[in-house]
């Protein structure tokens, strides 16, 4: 998830109706507020459609700035930024999207045995884009134009608030690892021993 510069503007929770509860933007966050804040990002509503509210934090976004400046730029700590990936089979034909932890990498051989796949890998932009409907440095798990198996750290479910995504570059929403669990993520261990 590319990040961007400026400063975050923090928006009302994604629900007007009684869902859980968002979670709390960490009180020492500094961000920058974006120039032009994006429109109600497609995640919203998916979280609410799940029974579940967001908080909404815009960045401007920058083209290759990853979860690294995007955690910087929005004073978050970079492992409970969530990075969304779309991996396939080489053809296109089958994918699912990974979530991981901002701070480390996935080992594709340990996702293929989780997946039960033979082959995986990293899925072009233009692939991942018709897969999701989302940009890249937008895409998220909430909304997907087509239904992807989504397998999630298990790790990112021992966190109490994450940073994800929301469907638009520049915005990111605020979950609890309940919005995962909702979605029907596969919780398995798939991290990377390599740095």
């Amino acid at each position: 998830m590319p990040g961007g510069g400026g400063e975050a503007s923090r928006g009302a929770p994604g629900s007007d109706a009684a869902p859980d509860a968002a979670p709390e933007a960490p009180p020492d966050a500094a961000p920058d507020a974006a120039p032009e804040a994006a429109p109600d990002a497609p995640a919203f509503a998916a979280l609410r459609a799940l029974g579940l509210a967001a908080l909404r934090l815009d960045y401007a976004f920058t083209e290759r700035g990853g979860t690294a400046d995007a955690a910087r730029k929005l004073g978050l700590d970079e492992h409970l930024v969530v990075k969304s990936l779309v991996f396939d089979d080489g053809t296109g034909a089958r994918a699912l999207m990974a979530l991981m932890h901002g701070d480390m990498r996935v080992s594709v051989r340990r996702l293929e045995r989780l997946a039960g796949m033979r082959r995986l890998v990293p899925s072009a932009p233009a692939t991942a884009h018709r897969l999701t409907g989302y940009l890249p440095g937008g895409i998220c798990p909430f909304g997907l134009l087509a239904p992807l198996p989504v397998f999630a750290q298990e790790s990112l479910f021992r966190q109490e608030t994450l940073y994800i995504n929301a469907g638009a570059r520049g915005v990111i929403a605020v979950i609890s690892p309940e919005a995962l669990r909702r979605l029907g993520a596969v919780s398995g261990d798939f991290a990377s021993v390599r740095p």
